[in-house]
């Protein structure tokens, strides 16, 4: 049985690996080795997901099997898209899925959990951004009604990627 619950403190060294883990199954057949260790150096190092956990405007939440993490997902707020959705928006920064899990329902538990999120907290906008590669994923947002807005550069060790920024109106 899956539950969700927040994630504390404790946890970031679990969901480093999941993290590194779900990435490197997701995205190591169209990288190289080198830029996916970058990547993981840079975005994924202990220090820097502590870090993230105290951010004061993102929340993380987890989907456990028991003890063990089986998936986790982050919102947070940021400016990044101020300019073209305003500022009541809310960030999916990461929805993350081991593969053994996948096309159990777990997506579908954190995406209702990320909007029960927003609309608590009465944003006007929810977005994330997906690479354009992505298509599993883009295509599970799109049955939750995100719709592509813009692009961004996603710098992958040496390799500048493009995001589609995706957004869902809340309200």
């Amino acid at each position: 049985m899956i539950e969700l619950r927040e994630a504390t403190f404790d946890d970031t060294p679990q969901v480093r690996e999941l993290a590194i883990r779900v990435y490197d199954d997701t995205f190591a057949a169209d990288n190289t080795v080198e830029n996916m260790q970058a990547f993981f150096d840079e975005a994924y190092n202990l220090e820097k997901l502590q870090k993230e956990f105290y951010e004061p405007t993102s929340r993380l939440y987890l989907a456990c099997a028991g003890d063990t993490i089986v998936a986790f997902m982050r919102l947070r707020e940021t400016d990044e898209v101020k300019h073209l959705l305003g500022d009541n928006t809310l960030e999916l920064h990461r929805l993350y899925i081991d593969k053994a899990y996948q096309g159990q329902q777990v997506g579908r538990m954190l995406m209702e959990k990320a909007l029960d999120y927003a609309r608590e907290r009465s944003v006007e906008w929810i977005w994330l951004g997906v690479w354009e590669r992505n298509f599993r994923a883009q295509k599970f947002y799109a049955r939750w009604g995100f719709e592509r807005f813009s692009e961004h550069v996603f710098q992958m060790g040496d390799d500048p990627q493009v995001d589609w920024l995706l957004k869902r109106k809340m309200k």
